[in-house]
C-alpha cells in the first residue's frame, strides 16, 4: 500500500502548476444600462463598462470598446453593490472601512454623484438606506466610546441617509449612532 501513495504523490508534486486565468465578468442589466465588471487580479477592486441594454441574451464578456464608458482606474478598490435604475452603487474599500459610491448612467459626468465614507449596513429597497460617517465620536456623544476605544478600535458619528433613485435626492433621517471603526 504504501509503494502505491508514493508514487501518486510524487506525481502530483511534479504536475505544472495551473495558470491563473484572468476573474470571470459579471452583468447586470436595467431597462436603461448594462453593467459588465469584473475583479482584478493583482490589486483589489474591480473595472467597469457601461453600454446600452442588451437585446436578447447578454454575452457577459469584459471586452471594452471605444463607445463604453470605463469605471475603475487602477488603485481605485471600487467594489459593485448594486444597479439601482440609472444608478451604479458602488463601495470602495480594501479593509472594513470604506465609502459608498454613487455614478449617475445617465448622466455625463464621469465623476461619482456621492462619495462618502459609510457603514457597510446599506439597505436596498425601492431607495438606498446607508449610514454616512460624518464626525468623529467622542465620550461625550458616543455611549460605546469607551469599550470602542479600549478594544483598540476608533469610533465616528454616523447618521443615516436615503438616497431616492427617483429623484436623485438625498434625505438625512434624523437618526444617528455610534460606529466602530478600525
Amino acid at each position: 500500500m504504501r509503494h502505491h501513495v508514493l508514487p501518486l504523490l510524487f506525481l502530483c508534486a511534479c504536475a505544472a502548476p495551473v495558470p491563473v486565468l484572468a476573474s470571470e465578468a459579471q452583468c447586470f442589466q436595467s431597462k436603461n444600462h448594462l453593467v459588465v465588471f469584473h475583479d482584478r487580479i493583482d490589486e483589489v477592486g474591480s473595472d467597469f463598462i457601461v453600454r446600452p441594454p442588451a437585446r436578447g441574451k447578454i454575452a457577459c464578456v469584459f471586452d471594452p470598446t471605444p463607445d463604453d464608458r470605463r469605471i475603475g482606474a487602477p488603485g481605485d478598490p471600487l467594489h459593485f453593490l448594486t444597479l439601482l435604475g440609472d444608478y451604479l452603487i458602488l463601495t470602495r474599500s480594501t479593509g472594513p472601512d470604506g465609502d459608498l459610491v454613487i455614478y449617475d448612467l445617465s448622466g455625463a459626468s464621469d465623476e461619482p454623484v456621492i462619495d462618502v465614507p459609510a457603514d457597510d449596513d446599506v439597505v436596498v429597497t425601492e431607495e438606498l438606506t446607508y449610514w454616512e460617517r460624518t464626525s468623529d465620536a467622542t465620550s461625550e456623544n458616543c455611549p460605546q466610546y469607551e469599550a470602542y476605544t479600549s478594544d483598540g478600535l476608533g469610533s465616528v458619528i454616523a447618521e443615516e441617509r436615503v438616497f431616492d433613485p427617483a429623484t436623485g435626492d438625498v434625505t438625512e433621517t434624523g437618526n444617528a449612532r455610534c460606529s466602530a471603526t478600525q
